[in-house]
């Protein structure tokens, strides 16, 4: 707890000189008179409101490891600056969205938030409300605080059903054509396993520019040991076995076995050597950049293509979360157009109108 208190004493410090560049006077004057950042129809976030959204971030980036004890004012005062600019973003909204709610009437009463809070104290093996409140303490939060909170979001939420969720519905048809007009993302490549024969060709030799070498004897040698290869497998020798004693892949030491592979991972001069190939064909040696190569064909699945029946709820929820983006951008811009927004921080307008791209004139006083 002590920690925790010393960080939010960082938090508050490295915000308002280095985020909000308050003046001492000024914040000597907050003692007594809250700093008022920017009213929203009428409605203020405060300096303190701020801080705690900020306090809260820094909060998280401790649980998560980000940073700690040792972390210098400095790497602070750089995450503050950072993060400064979406908060102020999603204070305004989020104050847009409950002011919305309580215009349509939405409220949490009494007996739903006794209900979230028998809930939680259920999940968490808490029996009884002291230690609900120790805990709360712990986080620094009072019933007080947890209440405002849970009304606060149960308003958003809800708000968003009304204004968002409700306003989308996907049909099975449009499923359907979405799965006929996105072919790919539904297909599931074959499947290729091969085994091969390399009769390498020397690293350093010189090579023309069909890869074959200067050294008209040595390039013959090799097409000669590769035709032997083919010769071995015509008498009857298994591939794995030619393979097992004259290959210079890797692959030797498994019989020349390769795979299995998604054919999209394949070479495709390989995939077109192979294409009409059933179960146990072998290539002619092909001469490639490394040397001559045989191949035989192991197995292949061919691909496939999920059945829509298996896939529609995840397109259903495709589509639905897509839709949801652009009925919820819709409804934000509704709310900014009819907002009045008055500023009493210019950095911090300047902060929120950079994040957003707004273009929309602001009060500033």
């Amino acid at each position: 707890m002590r920690q925790l208190s010393a960080m939010r004493a960082v938090a508050v410090q490295l915000s308002a000189a280095a985020v909000l560049a308050t003046p001492v006077v000024a914040m000597a004057q907050n003692i007594v008179l809250e700093q008022i950042l920017v009213k929203v129809n009428g409605t203020i976030i405060t300096q303190t409101e701020f801080e705690e959204r900020q306090v809260q971030v820094l909060r998280e980036q401790r649980q998560q490891g980000f940073i700690n004890e040792n972390t210098t004012d400095a790497v602070l005062e750089d995450l503050l600056n950072q993060m400064t600019p979406q908060l102020i973003v999603d204070a305004i909204d989020e104050l847009l969205i409950v002011q919305h709610g309580r215009e349509l009437g939405i409220e949490m009463d009494t007996e739903r938030f006794n209900e979230i809070v028998e809930n939680v104290k259920e999940r968490n093996n808490i029996e009884t409300d002291e230690e609900f409140a120790e805990e709360l303490a712990a986080n620094g939060m009072t019933m007080e605080d947890l209440e405002r909170a849970m009304e606060r979001q149960f308003i958003m939420s809800t708000t968003q059903q009304i204004e968002v969720i409700r306003k989308i519905a996907v049909t099975d048809t449009e499923a359907r054509e979405y799965y006929n007009e996105n072919p790919d993302e539904y297909r599931t490549p074959g499947q290729i396993t091969l085994r091969e024969i390399l009769i390498a060709a020397p690293p350093e030799a010189a090579t023309g520019a069909d890869n074959r070498l200067l050294n008209v004897a040595a390039e013959a040698g090799l097409e000669a040991e590769a035709m032997d290869a083919l010769a071995s497998l015509a008498v009857g020798e298994s591939f794995a076995a030619v393979a097992a004693r004259v290959s210079d892949a890797p692959s030797k030491a498994n019989g020349g076995l390769i795979g299995p592979l998604n054919e999209d991972e394949l070479a495709p001069t390989v995939m077109r050597l192979v294409e009409d190939f059933v179960s146990g064909d072998v290539t002619e040696p092909v001469r490639t950049a490394i040397g001559y190569q045989l191949f035989q064909l192991e197995s292949a699945t061919p691909a496939s293509r999920q059945p829509f029946d298996d896939v529609r709820a995840d397109i259903a929820d495709r589509v639905f979360n897509e839709r949801r983006e652009v009925e919820f951008k819709a409804f934000m811009e509704r709310l900014h157009a009819e907002a009045v927004i008055e500023w009493r921080n210019d950095n911090l307008r300047e902060a929120y109108e950079a994040q957003v791209g707004t273009t929309q004139p602001a009060t500033s006083s």
